[in-house]
């Protein structure tokens, strides 16, 4: 009787947190792929847009155009707002999925110590619960790997969007002259304009790596609601048993 009443606490407590967890989990991963797909084809819409003005510049440049060169600065300068502004908020977005990882973490915990106390009450089958514990601590090696990248692709999109803010504060500020006292800084000023485009690269192949990151997170955690389904169904068979 002790046994049938642990089974169906189990079934009625544990079981639908777990199913609302991984679904929740299913539609943010969801909601990421899409948004990830989304920012890839528009930032690089935006960067061969940000290349093309950059070759009139330095051709601009190169002839020593001073009315040319300040009027497609003007236009690189918008750019740059909008992209700091676009990276303000793809931080936001990385401390948002930060977050989600780190419940993810979380609820893998709680996960490990049920199965663990379980198991050690002597449940029915101990093979069973010695291969969701297998399982549990799998997808959690996966999930804290997870969150790790988390970690690294926030701390390095607020480098990025720092970085970024600084260059657009000073190039905007900034009117170029090619006399020759004003040559050394309407260099470094081009040599600004030229690394936020590196820093615009390095954001696509960030986008890229993150899409490719949720993708095998879909992927893991599709394996993780199979997994617990398959836990459900051992949990039924054992209800099944005690009652028969």
């Amino acid at each position: 009787m002790k046994r049938i009443v642990r089974i169906v606490v189990l079934v009625l407590f544990v079981v639908p947190p777990l199913q609302a967890q991984n679904a929740k989990e299913a539609m943010q991963n969801t909601k990421q792929i899409v948004e990830g797909k989304e920012a890839l084809q528009r930032d690089m819409k935006e960067l061969e847009a940000f290349k093309r003005k950059l070759t009139t510049f330095n051709s601009a440049f190169n002839g020593k155009n001073v009315k040319d060169v300040n009027t497609i600065k003007m236009q690189i300068v918008a750019d740059m707002a909008r992209e700091v502004q676009q990276s303000n908020i793809k931080a936001k977005n990385a401390r948002r999925e930060l977050s989600q990882s780190s419940a993810e973490v979380r609820s893998d915990r709680r996960e490990i110590r049920r199965n663990k106390n379980d198991s050690d009450r002597g449940r029915y089958d101990r093979k069973d619960d010695d291969r969701d514990m297998a399982r549990d601590r799998a997808n959690s090696r996966d999930d804290r790997r997870d969150r790790r990248d988390d970690v690294r692709d926030l701390e390095q999109q607020i480098e990025r969007a720092k970085r970024q803010e600084i260059i657009f504060n000073k190039v905007n500020q900034y009117s170029f002259g090619f006399g020759k006292s004003e040559m050394s800084m309407a260099e470094t000023n081009k040599k600004l304009i030229l690394e936020f485009v590196s820093l615009l690269n390095e954001d696509v192949e960030a986008t890229k790596r993150e899409l490719a990151e949720d993708n095998r997170e879909r992927r893991e955690d599709r394996r993780e609601r199979r997994d617990d389904r398959q836990e459900r169904n051992e949990i039924s068979s054992k209800r099944r048993f005690n009652r028969g």
